[in-house]
């Protein structure tokens, strides 16, 4: 299938709403007024996904906040060409479930997950970690799926810039404190409850 996507260009940069009536099946990003078009994620990484939406809602319910983990919602990357991300998943207050907004922005995000396998690691481990610095989200973990076991990297912004925290390895849980208390295991992220 071809897509069609028009006249775009440093005089005429993509912005969201233009995004809007482009083809179901892929997952839409601005980038300085380029368009990142990329499929949508395997099945392995939506059963990631799930799994720490229910460890991270689990936890949060524990530690008595009021705060969602859900994904992937677009949020707001200021600049000359402002653009979006979708990370895979963020932990917001509930209130923000309730509408009234267009776009996250960093201030909303309490931590932001990216799920990556072989074909995203620079952009998940460089370029959005710039991204999400950059905007101020407070935590940022990194799930990689291209290893021979899975890894969870947790990282928090620190003057500006994220300085890892953990560098969670399958087989072993960790106790995570911040933002709130977790414990996870990237092992159990991909295997299913006996």
């Amino acid at each position: 299938m071809t897509i069609e996507f028009g006249q775009h260009g440093p005089l005429y940069p993509w912005t969201r709403e233009d995004t809007r009536d482009l083809p179901e099946g892929f997952r839409y990003e601005i980038e300085d007024g380029n368009l990142l078009v990329m499929n949508s994620p395997a099945p392995e990484h939506q059963y990631v996904a799930n799994r720490l939406m229910r460890l991270l809602d689990d936890a949060a319910e524990d530690a008595g906040l009021d705060v969602v983990t859900l994904g992937p919602l677009d949020v707001d990357i200021p600049g000359p060409h402002p653009g979006y991300r979708s990370p895979d998943l963020v932990t917001i207050p509930y209130k923000l479930t309730e509408g009234g907004y267009d776009l996250l922005t960093g201030h909303d995000i309490l931590l932001a997950i990216e799920i990556t396998g072989k074909d995203a690691v620079t952009r998940d481990m460089i370029t959005k970690r710039q991204v999400y610095a950059g905007i101020g989200i407070p935590y940022y973990w990194v799930v990689r799926l291209d290893q021979s076991e899975p890894r969870l990297i947790a990282f928090e912004l620190v003057a500006g810039e994220y300085q890892e925290r953990h560098n969670v390895l399958a087989g072993g849980p960790v106790t995570i404190t911040e933002p709130f208390r977790v414990t996870v295991d990237p092992a159990t992220l991909l295997r299913r409850r006996t």
